[in-house]
């Protein structure tokens, strides 16, 4: 009865023990994989090698579209943010006209004061000599006996 080894081929019956061919498994599994490669169009491959690199690209798109959307969001949460402030500053600026104009209107009205005070004590700095004198007129003119 003939004696087969491990890869069927057919062994020696003069020898001893059947030879083992483990030693030479892993080049055939290299050339395995080169004869594969030999086997298959470069168009395949190529075509592959590209899925393989598009693939990469979208989800390294995918993952910058995701933080463009996370600081989309911060922007619009400062874009509101900048909105609420700039209506508090035409608040600020229109209360600021708005003082700016009591204050003109302030110092017009004490300038007015003024004038009219300088008017007043003008006049009674007039009257008051003018008093005097007819004080005094009028105390000689009155009789000794009328009191």
């Amino acid at each position: 009865m003939p004696i087969f080894d491990e890869n069927d081929k057919l062994v020696n019956q003069d020898d001893e023990l059947p030879l083992l061919h483990d030693n030479q498994d892993v080049p055939k599994d290299k050339s395995r994989f080169k004869s594969l490669m030999k086997n298959l169009p470069a168009g395949l491959i190529i075509a592959f090698i590209l899925i393989i690199i598009l693939g990469i690209m979208v989800v390294s798109l995918g993952a910058k579209v995701s933080s463009l959307s996370a600081d989309l969001a911060k922007i619009e949460g400062i874009k509101t943010q900048l909105s609420s402030i700039a209506s508090r500053l035409e608040e600020l600026n229109m209360d600021k006209v708005r003082v700016k104009s009591s204050l003109t209107q302030m110092k017009g009205d004490i300038e007015t004061l003024k004038i009219r005070k300088e008017k007043v004590e003008a006049q009674l700095k007039k009257q008051q000599p003018a008093n005097g004198k007819k004080k005094l007129a009028l105390k000689k003119t009155k009789p000794a006996g009328r009191n």
